[in-house]
């Protein structure tokens, strides 16, 4: 875990964007590119900061027996890992001057795990020596901290971001809020950021009271988001000429799971930080 802090100057500025996204699953045949395409180039478009919680990569490879199957790997090789990595490179590339922070989810876990590799540290190597980047290696959890500063003023404007890539199996009924809630619970952040379910959620307004340096009451706003797979949620085959080519959900009866991630918009004002969240 680690704490990432980002500052930046108001003084000429006042409206500021971040997009947060997960579960890219580069490797998977089912991986939905188009809207992963569309997504990133509206984040670059609004010039926002790209943070990406974990499961860029797919990794189920044929070793794992539990959950690997041929007909959902993109590559057919036996250098999943390799192609997996240059995959995303080459997409990645493209987005490299705004892409802050790449973090590990349960997929780069295993690799590491089981083949005592890290692939998020072989990817940001490689994009950080090419381009001349500082991409920061985001673990499995952390803060990451936006502050906001006018030029030679020491008002500082903070937001506080908790992000976990997430645990547990989907949560195709409670959207995953238990998850949020139970950090809620236990991390002081203004938004909580899971990934891993599938699922997309959204908590806009949660309060608590606290009590600030002037000794007033005050309500204290915090949001809990889930960001959504970028994975196509059903396909057509023939299985007399593909095979078997179920897919998840469809075999384990799932239902249809969300995509996509969320764009952050933070507007600064002298009152403080006005927020808006955009799935």
């Amino acid at each position: 875990m680690q704490a990432l802090t980002i500052k930046q100057e108001y003084s000429n500025q006042s409206e500021f964007y971040y997009f947060l996204c997960s579960d890219l699953h580069f490797g998977n045949k089912g991986q939905n590119k188009e809207l992963l395409k569309r997504d990133f180039d509206e984040a670059k478009k609004l010039n926002a900061k790209i943070f990406i919680n974990g499961d860029w990569g797919d990794f189920i490879m044929s070793g794992d027996k539990k959950r690997y199957h041929p007909s959902a790997d993109a590559y057919g090789t036996d250098n999943n890992i390799n192609m997996t990595i240059n995959e995303a490179y080459d997409f990645f590339s493209e987005y490299v001057e705004n892409i802050v922070m790449i973090g590990t989810g349960n997929h780069e876990v295993s690799v590491s795990k089981f083949h005592q590799f890290d692939p998020t540290q072989q990817l940001i190597y490689s994009l950080n020596k090419a381009h001349k980047t500082s991409i920061v290696h985001g673990q499995y959890s952390g803060y990451i901290v936006l502050n906001y500063h006018r030029k030679n003023n020491n008002d500082v404007k903070r937001y506080k971001i908790y992000y976990n890539h997430g645990q547990g199996g989907s949560a195709e009924i409670s959207k995953g809020t238990i998850d949020i809630n139970r950090h809620m619970t236990t991390k002081t952040a203004d938004l909580i950021w899971l990934g891993h379910k599938h699922v997309k959620t959204c908590l806009p307004s949660e309060y608590i009271l606290d009590v600030n340096n002037a000794g007033e009451i005050i309500q204290r706003e915090r949001a809990g988001i889930i960001t959504g797979a970028y994975m196509h949620i059903y396909h057509q085959y023939n299985a007399m000429k593909k095979g078997y080519n179920i897919s998840y959900g469809e075999e384990h009866m799932r239902g249809l799971q969300s995509t996509g991630g969320a764009i952050l918009k933070h507007t600064i004002t002298k009152d403080g930080i006005e927020k808006r969240i955009t799935l």
